[in-house]
């Protein structure tokens, strides 16, 4: 039971910020759908004001083709909000069943997507994350005569002319629908959601996203360079369609208004036209954000009455603006043992001989979890020590508290990047990257100002990465740096791509004195 009258049923549905549940009533009897907030993003302030700000943004937005929101209550320590639910999954479900949709049925179901997004730019909303997932449908079956499309996840909507409070740099969306110029770090307009419009009614006639398959670096690259190839079944009128809606330059898009009214008028002509022959649907890219299902617990807690106060208290500052969406910040340090490095080879501040630090090139050892996106965690409890363990002499326990620059996403890079340093006896450092299926060295360098190495660098080596966007580390280790200067700490990697490439990157640390 939730929210003293919620019974929840099952999972249907989740993403970056949270999962979402089929719940019953108990005071109506009426089945609805309760969004609910990670738990481990509710200590975060700008976690709980985006979870805050889609019940704001779309308590404005009332149209037959965007989810309403009901309420918003307290689940524990964590937060929901109750929506109307709407029976027949997403057109990402449909396509997963069907592979593609006919002519006249995709016609109809963007029609009604447009006319929801027309209501929203109106309204001065820019969606953000149009995608198959976050379009829902009433009859999965039937889309061109009965399709009760509705939009929904404003999750990461931005008012337009809102006071901005997204990251510097930071990149919002999914990698198969990015515009070219949210890619260049424009700002998110009614025309980016244009862009992606014209990506799903691709995917829709063809099952598959113009540009899926890749990795996330190879999509944004071709969201630049190129433009979508035309599979020879698509109607001439739809691809006309299609063509304006992912034109490079935005000023040349078509609005929304005007692509629900082309839709209404094509899905007349192209009558029963069949569907495209099904194809094997190439991978399909997930939004770069990664996260740990929410389960609420069984064990009551106490209220999230922290979380409130953060909101209200910002938004009284905000004079009541909206809030934008950001990257996923750092992970809680709770992930499976599956997304962390494996223990050959683990990172060590000490070699086997000597106790001298591994110099940067030489395979070293990695213990990696010590290290969460958000601090340096205390060390763990001490296990009895196999004759490998030996080896590696106990780290300090002494440090203040971890600086983190937070993972960070650069332009036309394979991983998102996270440095983190914390003083006490000496220096702790640690970095850390979120990628998939690619292998990476990442390398720690601390730096005084006038950029000369100071110690020792740290290399970990062919660190691994899941098919899933999973997090490896490297570190962490202890420097000894002379005190009274100032510092800066260097993270710097070497993805090594599918194809064989290798992509070098590199991020730093605020300076700081020591």
């Amino acid at each position: 039971m939730v929210g003293g009258c919620y019974a929840l049923i099952e999972q249907i549905g989740g993403g970056a910020g949270g999962t979402v549940w089929r719940a019953l009533s108990q005071a109506t009897g009426e089945e609805v759908a309760i969004k609910l907030l990670r738990e481990e993003l509710v200590l975060q302030p700008k976690a709980v004001m985006r979870f805050v700000q889609e019940r704001a943004i779309l308590a404005a937005l009332r149209h037959e083709n965007i989810v309403p929101v009901r309420e918003l209550l307290t689940v524990g320590e964590s937060l929901g909000l109750v929506m109307d639910l709407v029976p027949g999954g997403s057109l990402r479900d449909v396509l997963r069943r069907r592979g593609t949709l006919a002519p006249a049925e995709a016609a109809t179901c963007m029609a009604a997507v447009a006319e929801g997004l027309a209501h929203a730019h109106h309204l001065g909303v820019v969606h953000r994350d149009l995608k198959p997932d976050n379009i829902l449908v009433g009859t999965p079956d039937a889309l061109d005569r009965d399709p009760r499309v509705r939009l929904t996840d404003f999750g990461i909507a931005r008012v337009i002319d809102a006071p901005a409070l997204t990251t510097a740099g930071a990149l919002l969306g999914t990698p198969n629908y990015l515009s070219p110029e949210l890619i260049h770090g424009g700002r998110p307009s009614p025309a980016s959601d244009v862009y992606a419009f014209g990506m799903v009614l691709y995917e829709l006639l063809t099952g598959r996203p113009p540009f899926g398959g890749h990795t996330p670096r190879s999509v944004i690259r071709r969201h630049v360079e190129t433009r979508p190839r035309r599979n020879p079944g698509i109607p001439d009128v739809l691809w006309k369609l299609i063509t304006s809606c992912v034109d490079k330059n935005p000023a040349r898009r078509p609005d929304a208004a005007d692509l629900g009214a082309a839709l209404r008028t094509a899905a007349l002509r192209l009558g029963a036209t069949p569907a495209l022959p099904r194809q094997h649907p190439l991978p399909m890219q997930s939004a770069l954000t990664a996260g740990r299902p929410f389960v609420p617990s069984q064990r009551r807690r106490s209220p999230a009455w922290h979380a409130i106060t953060t909101v209200v208290t910002s938004f009284v500052l905000m004079a009541a603006a909206l809030i934008a969406f950001e990257w996923p910040g750092p992970g809680s340090g709770t992930e499976a043992a599956a997304d962390r490095p494996s223990a050959t080879p683990s990172p060590s501040p000490t070699a086997a001989k000597g106790g001298k630090p591994v110099r940067a090139g030489q395979p070293i050892a990695t213990d990696a979890a010590r290290l969460t996106a958000n601090r340096l965690g205390k060390p763990a409890p001490a296990k009895p020590r196999t004759s490998e363990d030996a080896r590696v002499a106990p780290l300090p326990t002494v440090f203040g508290t971890a600086h983190c620059t937070g993972f960070q996403w650069k332009f036309l890079q394979p991983a998102f990047s996270n440095t983190c340093y914390a003083t006490g006896p000496g220096i702790r450092v640690s970095g850390a990257l979120r990628s998939k299926e690619v292998t990476a060295d990442i390398t720690l360098t601390l730096k005084d100002t006038a950029g000369k190495q100071v110690g020792d660098a740290y290399t970990c080596k062919r660190l691994t990465f899941a098919k899933e966007m999973s997090e490896r580390a490297c570190g962490p280790f202890e420097l000894m740096p002379p005190r009274g200067r100032r510092y800066v700490l260097v993270q710097s990697w070497r993805v090594y791509d599918n194809d064989g490439s290798a992509i070098l990157g590199e991020a730093k640390s605020a300076e700081f004195a020591f």
